[in-house]
């Protein structure tokens, strides 16, 4: 009895293949509906979001011959949380391929560079006390200074001409913004861990890469999230390493809804805004002590939204412990979240989730390494089904174990 199960099994699991290849090979896009699968050509594309149903819901998976379980973390925003959703093997092989293609330090796009900021004067009194010079330093360079630090920097500067700690419009033309930047990255190299973001990385393409395991991973998470293989393939991935004190503090993976500024495409160069769906993240070892992945927003009621990047709740490489969501890195586990909501007119991508701000918190023992799943459809439907024809059309054909 036991031999015809598992036969039964595998006939099942290789019948799902064919149809899957056999779809793909039309131009349908397939999606799970009622535990059957239903293919349809472009009129039927559409995003999907999992139902979390409730706090602490499980929800059984039967995907690529292995038995998973889905666990609702939070409802608002909606994280769920998958144990062993990558092999050890599968793991290995990522952390090995990140070595080989070389790690490079990471960066949030955020350091200055023209010369000018934006000064945030928040109670528009014409001058700047210590909170407000942080969170301009915060929003010009992405580094987190304390308010000793604001206060050492006065004293280096000798821009506080006298002592009181607030800096009025006369004392801060005594700075030039030049100036302002070279003091705050050489601050940011003796200081690392001051950074918004402490860690190295590298990315990887799906429709570009020819690496079997990425693409076995690729199938595992088209059927867990319920998208078909082609919306999954537009997205990148990226392989993080954090040491000690490594972190990221808290963000957004993506921008709000502007139709004045189009969705970034890969290596654009256009005025344009990040786009990314959905988050899957992946942890790829365990880490002896820190590195969770804090929501700061989820189950917290003593932030609005538009009022915590004003707040020291985001620099989570010193306010981790005051998140009530914190992950717990384990070798293998996913944890997905939306970062936008689905349009109910086009069922395509739609408004943000602004309570998807989250982030790393500091590794404090050991290493961290995870990779970031970053679906990137747009928000406009009929450009990204050329986009994915034009994929369809590149895609690599012949597949190998390694890079």
């Amino acid at each position: 009895m036991y031999v015809i199960v598992n036969k039964f099994l595998l006939l099942l699991l290789l019948w799902s293949c064919y149809l899957r290849t056999t779809a793909d090979e039309k131009g349908l896009f397939c999606y799970n509906q009622d535990g059957e699968r239903v293919c349809g050509g472009e009129e039927f594309l559409h995003l999907t979001r999992i139902d979390g149903k409730e706090v602490g819901a499980v929800h059984k998976l039967y995907v690529d011959g292995r038995n998973l379980e889905m666990t609702t973390l939070s409802l608002q925003p909606l994280i769920l949380e998958i144990p062993n959703m990558l092999t050890d093997e599968e793991c290995d092989h990522f952390i090995s391929v990140a070595k080989q293609e070389g790690l490079k330090d990471s960066s949030t796009g955020k350091n200055g560079g023209d010369n000018t900021f934006n000064i945030l004067d928040i109670d528009n009194n014409k001058q700047l006390n210590v909170l407000e010079m942080r969170v301009t330093i915060e929003n010009a360079f992405d580094v987190y200074l304390t308010d000793e630090d604001i206060l050492e920097m006065y004293i280096n500067t000798g821009i506080d001409k006298d002592s009181d700690g607030n800096i009025t419009q006369e004392e801060l033309g005594r700075i030039r913004p030049a100036e302002m930047e070279r003091y705050i990255k050489k601050f940011a190299q003796l200081q690392p861990e001051k950074q918004s973001r402490y860690s190295q990385q590298v990315w990887l393409y799906p429709d570009k890469s020819v690496d079997k395991t990425f693409s076995q991973v690729q199938e595992r998470v088209s059927e867990v999230i319920n998208l078909p293989i082609d919306v999954v393939r537009l997205s990148n991935f990226q392989i993080v390493k954090y040491a000690v004190n490594g972190h990221y503090n808290a963000h957004h993976d993506s921008s709000r809804v502007d139709d004045n500024i189009p969705c970034c495409e890969r290596f654009d160069t256009r005025q344009c805004r990040v786009c990314r769906y959905m988050t899957i993240l992946f942890y790829l070892n365990d880490v002896e002590e820190g590195g969770e992945t804090a929501f700061v927003l989820s189950e917290n009621d003593t932030f609005a939204t538009n009022q915590v990047e004003f707040s020291e709740q985001v620099n989570l490489y010193r306010k981790c412990s005051d998140t009530k969501i914190r992950v717990k890195p384990s070798k293998g586990k996913a944890i997905v979240w939306y970062n936008h909501f689905i349009d109910p007119k086009t069922k395509w991508m739609g408004s943000m989730d602004l309570q998807t701000l989250h982030g790393g918190c500091p590794v404090i023992k050991g290493e961290k390494w995870i990779a970031n799943f970053w679906l990137r459809p747009t928000d406009d439907r009929k450009h990204d089904i050329e986009r994915i024809k034009i994929m369809q059309h590149k895609m690599p054909r012949q597949q190998k174990t390694e890079l």
